[in-house]
């Protein structure tokens, strides 16, 4: 049994979404900024019984197997501290977040976040060479990948085909280290 709704209705729930939603973001961007000003946020320190470090994981790429192209991609959140009314019109962007003294990752973090929080133009994928991050940025509903210390290049063909990544950029110097190009031939970085 189907109900109609009134047109006031629909427009009463739109408005009162945007609202509410905004004011979310607002209040989780506050909650975001009042951690990054805590000196001691990435100071993961975890105590493991073994002394010897274990391999780094060597991810496939997946992008050069015949499936690939078949493959769906994965959904990137926009994160709770921002809010745009169609998230998924906005284009996938991967972070590489590189091993950094603390001071830097929480400026840098805190620089891209607040233009995410003012005007969000992106869906980013954190790519994170140590662990360091991973907990905080799970806080805030951002997506997220262990990467280690593999080539950006080999990365972001990998992340091309599991997110929908169309660039990658560093997190502290915003420089572009790979982008799809536009041509669909184009395989490459």
């Amino acid at each position: 049994m189907s109900k109609a709704y009134s047109a006031g209705l629909v427009s009463r729930l739109t408005r009162e979404n945007k609202t509410i939603g905004a004011r979310l973001a607002q209040l989780e961007f506050q909650n975001l900024n009042s951690e990054l000003d805590q000196t001691d946020l990435f100071d993961l320190a975890l105590d493991f019984p073994e002394k010897q470090m274990a391999s780094p994981v060597a991810v496939p790429n997946i992008s050069a197997t015949p499936i690939a192209p078949h493959l769906p991609a994965l959904n990137v959140t926009l994160g709770k501290t921002a809010w745009t009314s169609e998230p998924q019109a906005l284009p996938v962007v991967g972070i590489l977040v590189r091993d950094l003294e603390s001071a830097l990752l929480r400026f840098a973090l805190r620089t891209l976040l607040r233009k995410h929080y003012i005007d969000p133009f992106a869906r980013y994928v954190f790519l994170c060479e140590v662990m360091r991050p991973i907990p905080f940025l799970g806080r805030y509903e951002f997506t997220y990948e262990y990467v280690g210390q593999q080539d950006p290049v080999e990365i972001a063909q990998r992340m091309r085909r599991r997110y929908g990544m169309v660039q990658l950029r560093d997190l502290t110097s915003g420089e572009a280290l790979w982008k799809l190009m536009s041509n669909p031939l184009h395989t490459g970085g």
